[in-house]
């Protein structure tokens, strides 16, 4: 069954693992920047309202262009691998940790939680595609990355 799969999608029988892997590794990212982003977006709008949203996109851009910029420099100097994993870690432990402050009314909280979330999300996909143009080469990204 899985040759049948693996024949009708093109996918060769030694990059099955690595396709799985990829596929299941952005699963993950983007079911967790869900889940994130509803909570975010959540109690954003129930503390704050709809009238503090142009200021949050205002700033999640900013942080976005600077966020990016220091990251390419980053990019160019630490494994792929190694460097989407060690950030999985830090915006995991840091979410949860701002989960376990939220209970305490911190009104400054929520507007942090909106803006984690946004660049959370921009950064881990910039991570993964970096990490998946390291593992496949031109003719298998070709091929692979739109199923993935």
């Amino acid at each position: 069954m899985l040759k049948l799969i693996g024949k009708w999608l093109k996918i060769y029988q030694d990059e099955l693992s690595l396709f799985l892997w990829s596929a299941l590794l952005l699963f993950l990212i983007r079911s967790s920047n869900v889940l994130l982003n509803n909570f975010g977006e959540t109690v954003f709008l129930k503390r704050f309202g709809v009238e503090y949203l142009p200021l949050m996109y205002m700033i999640n851009s900013i942080s976005t262009f600077i966020i990016m910029g220091l990251m390419a420099g980053i990019i160019a100097r630490i494994p792929g691998a190694k460097l989407l994993s060690n950030m999985l870690l830090i915006c995991g432990s840091s979410i949860a940790g701002v989960r376990f402050l939220v209970p305490m009314g911190i009104d400054l909280l929520y507007p942090v939680i909106f803006v984690m979330k946004t660049q959370y999300e921009v950064l881990l996909a910039l991570l993964f595609w970096n990490l998946a143009n390291d593992l496949f080469n031109t003719r298998q990204s070709k091929r692979l990355f739109p199923l993935i």
